[in-house]
């Protein structure tokens, strides 16, 4: 996004999902790539360091339709969105559809051509508020309806999982991390920091910030990793609950520990794809949902469980066959 542009924006609003892969082991460097070539001639950025991690080039669709709005105010806006994806450890996948609003220079709808030289852009064709259209998208349960990124987002991923890469084979069926933001520029007068975050009975996260950051690919790369240890927090809870610890029925155990050890634990590492700058709005998120101190308990109790249970077995071997002690 250019600099004129980012410096008369009013708000940027967008939808992550997150879920595993249907392959049954990590991809490679080279298989990332190539999963992730969504569009011809641009390329896949990706690092192994400190975390196998690569971004797909993004994909423009077309908005033309009222923008989000708490008090029902009827602004249209015309542009484009963008959507990426992305794949963590060779094996979480997310995508992301995200714009940026601004108000309109000349006030009137104009040709296609002007709107795609501005990629991830849409111009409001009215006052839009940025408090009123923030609050309409991230804090309203129905408040994507008329921006449908999400779809676009969830589309984007079934599409990658028909990859003819893949084998089909999850080591865990997880459902999508859903998740829905907007982040307002910060005044002169006004403080950054967390604004509202609201988890929906369906399970969609809302997630309202003010930032003072210029940077759009930043916060989506904040957003996105939020997103990514809060499904992976909440995924691991709901594998632990089907697992019945403490029941005594070690093979119900194995089978949906098992693979959260395997394949899900060691990517748990808060803020390694986010800028030091924006260290302070992760931290103040994790100090209001306890995500850190969760995922401690959480995994403290894993390595318990598979401890008494390996004494268990070491002590009965040793019962039935004595001369093994």
């Amino acid at each position: 996004m250019s600099s004129a542009t980012a410096s008369e924006s009013i708000l940027s609003i967008g939808e992550v999902r997150t879920g595993l892969l249907g392959h049954s082991a990590q991809l490679s460097t080279a298989e990332t790539v190539k999963l992730l070539d969504l569009v011809p001639g641009e390329q896949v950025r990706h690092t192994a360091y400190p975390r196998a991690y690569a971004v797909s080039p993004q994909r423009l669709a077309g908005i033309d339709c009222f923008m989000p709005s708490r008090s029902g105010r009827r602004v249209r806006g015309v542009g484009t969105f963008a959507t990426r994806a992305a794949l963590t450890g060779g094996l979480i996948v997310q995508s992301c559809s995200h714009t940026t609003l601004v108000p309109s220079s000349l006030g009137y709808r104009q040709a296609w051509s002007h709107y795609l030289a501005e990629p991830g852009v849409v111009e409001c064709l009215g006052r839009l508020r940025p408090e009123d259209a923030a609050a309409g998208f991230a804090e309203d349960e129905h408040g994507h309806l008329n921006i449908e990124m999400g779809r676009t987002a969830e589309s984007t991923i079934f599409d990658l999982q028909r990859s003819g890469l893949l084998d089909g084979r999850q080591p865990l069926h997880a459902p999508l991390g859903r998740w829905r933001w907007a982040l307002q520029p910060v005044r002169e007068d006004g403080d950054p920091g967390l604004y509202r975050f609201t988890v929906l009975p369906e399970g969609t996260r809302l997630l309202r910030l003010a930032v003072a950051w210029p940077n759009v690919s930043d916060l989506l790369d904040l957003v996105e990793d939020l997103a990514l240890h809060d499904w992976l927090l909440d995924f691991v809870h709901r594998q632990i609950e089907r697992a019945r610890l403490g029941s005594g029925d070690l093979d119900r155990t194995l089978q949906h520990i098992g693979p959260v050890i395997d394949h899900l634990l060691h990517h748990w590492m808060p803020k390694a794809r986010v800028q030091p700058g924006l260290y302070g709005l992760w931290d103040a998120f994790d100090r209001f949902q306890g995500l850190t101190r969760q995922w401690n308990l959480t995994t403290d109790r894993i390595r318990d469980h598979v401890a008494l249970n390996s004494l268990r077995l070491v002590r009965r071997a040793e019962s039935e066959w004595p001369g093994l002690g």
